[in-house]
């Protein structure tokens, strides 16, 4: 069966084959409704489109933000993403819990030393006085945390020591390689990114429940089991999360979800 990819933020970690668009019989996108026409076009000339969980939550758009489900079928991280589409109207027979490759060699490691890093937000506009001030309020408040700032090219202008470009191979490999060098997260928001530390055992702290950050039209974000912290708050030991229910370990091979597809 031939196919065809939309990779979006390195998210896609099966196979990406030499087809072309036009002779391939499904196509893979990480959204619908953004792209209705284009949808709708593939449809009619036959194909069937596959949208793809392209990051940790981003299934529960659907359900959380009133989103459109115009494509053929779903494939969801785990449990819960499959549970938020089906409350948001989509047939069960059209989801798939996949997993995704990326997430199936995570361990869990310790972590007793005080080495923090905060995950600076990133949007489509720039965030950077966002970021800066609540770095600021994090190095006051716990001053002798040993502090290192991630940074993406979507977060803006912030001293930092780890930079990736969004999109571009290796970002998420580079999260799993250097993620575990820390003790213990901080953000903003939770999101791909924090999925990974949970699944390490690392500590993740959601410093912002009010979403400060939000502008008029932003969509809402799903809160999966978010530990929130109030910046000054003593850092407490967290409650174990069960990422089971979001991730399926291990993931499906790229066979069994070609061959699902034959029955939408």
């Amino acid at each position: 069966m031939n196919y065809f990819v939309y990779n979006h933020h390195d998210f896609w970690q099966w196979d990406i084959p030499d087809n072309e668009l036009m002779e391939s019989e499904v196509v893979f996108m990480w959204a619908d409704f953004p792209f209705r026409n284009e949808v709708k076009t593939f449809q009619e000339m036959g194909k069937k489109v596959i949208v793809y969980e392209h990051g940790f939550g981003a299934l529960f758009d659907y359900e959380l933000n009133n989103r459109d489900f115009i494509a053929d079928g779903y494939l969801a991280l785990g449990d819960e993403s499959k549970e938020s589409l089906i409350r948001a109207g989509v047939e069960p027979k059209k989801i798939l819990v996949t997993g995704n490759p990326i997430y199936d060699d995570i361990k869990k490691t310790k972590h007793t030393g005080n080495k923090a890093l905060f995950v600076a937000l990133h949007w489509v506009d720039d965030k950077s006085i966002y970021n800066q001030g609540t770095f600021k309020q994090l190095i006051k408040a716990y001053p002798n945390l040993d502090w290192t700032v991630k940074l993406i090219d979507k977060s803006g202008d912030v001293v930092t020591e780890w930079f990736n470009k969004v999109e571009g191979g290796g970002i998420l490999e580079d999260i799993k390689a250097k993620l575990p060098e820390y003790d213990m997260v901080f953000t903003p928001r939770p999101s791909t990114f924090e999925s990974f530390a949970r699944l390490m055992g690392i500590p993740v702290y959601v410093v912002d429940e009010e979403e400060t950050y939000k502008e008029l039209g932003d969509p809402v974000r799903v809160p999966i089991n978010n530990t929130y912290l109030k910046i000054g708050e003593k850092l407490l030991k967290q409650k174990p999360i069960d990422m089971d229910k979001y991730i399926k370990r291990p993931s499906l091979s790229l066979d069994l979800i070609l061959d699902w597809t034959k029955t939408l």
